[in-house]
């Protein structure tokens, strides 16, 4: 099988927007200031910027009024999760990592809620419950 001209430009095409694709993050770093809000019972506890140079940092969480209600939040590179919760059905450990704003992790038996705040616009425009 022989290449033809036309054949050698498309390859060549190919692998420079593929070389670019995964180049473009260096090219272009993401300039976002995302931060996460972490609240318990309605009151901001913690405020932490996300970026993509952050390390692994872990974040023990109880109830001021009970202390047997724990959660451990974890915050790695620009993502947040839940690691661990004292409450029944874990499903803000199973909501897993966000790292967007306007994402949210809600643990509603021990009150904490989580959010993404930024100036990165989303696709989304609204949202109706």
């Amino acid at each position: 099988m022989r290449f033809k001209k036309g054949d050698l430009v498309i390859i060549i095409l190919l692998i420079a927007a593929s070389i670019s694709w995964f180049m473009k993050d260096i090219i272009w770093p993401n300039d976002t200031n995302n931060q996460a809000v972490i609240k318990i019972d309605g009151q901001i506890h913690t405020t932490i910027p996300l970026d993509s140079s952050n390390e692994r940092k872990e974040i023990a969480l109880t109830l001021p009024d009970d202390n047997d209600v724990h959660s451990i939040i974890v915050t790695e590179k620009d993502k947040i999760w839940v690691e661990e919760s004292s409450c029944p059905n874990k499903i803000c450990v199973n909501t897993g990592e966000i790292s967007k704003p306007s994402q949210s992790i809600v643990c509603l038996p021990n009150k904490v809620v989580i959010y993404i705040e930024g100036s990165e616009k989303t696709d989304i425009d609204d949202v109706s419950f």
